[in-house]
């Protein structure tokens, strides 16, 4: 005889959310650390990074590449101001993204741009490889 499972069909629901859908709202979010939006373009040549990072200057940010990841990290300061506002929704404080970069990426070749607040990272394309061909291994009997 089976017994009766209680089902929640939320819980099916959970799996089709991004899973930091609410992360930017946590505890840790709030208290200053947050982490820019992106938009990743891919063609022939090359993969391009657009992370939006308005009021951060280039001297407050860091763009590095170690072991197949691309790091973005810095701060975005508060603004001075003699007026205390009541309520705002604007993230200050550090930040950092790390995305995993394909193997085919020349990581000497990796150029940043800051205009507008928007950073671009431009990642160049190495020439694509020919598959490896299979070899023949020799079996020996004893």
């Amino acid at each position: 005889m089976a017994g009766i499972v209680r089902r929640n069909p939320f819980d099916e629901l959970a799996s089709f959310w991004p899973r930091d859908l609410f992360a930017r709202f946590n505890s840790s979010s709030l208290a200053g650390e947050w982490s820019p939006r992106c938009d990743i373009d891919e063609d022939e040549t090359s993969i391009t990074v657009h992370a939006e990072l308005p009021g951060v200057e280039a001297k407050d940010m860091e763009v590095s590449v170690h072991q197949g990841m691309l790091t973005i990290r810095g701060e975005k300061r508060t603004e001075k101001t003699e007026e205390k506002s009541g309520y705002s929704e604007r993230f200050f404080g550090s930040f950092e993204r790390s995305l995993a970069i394909p193997a085919n990426v020349d990581e000497d070749k990796i150029e940043a741009q800051l205009k507008d607040g928007v950073l671009q990272v431009r990642l160049p394309k190495t020439e694509p490889s020919p598959p490896p061909t299979p070899r023949p291994v020799t079996i020996k009997t004893a």
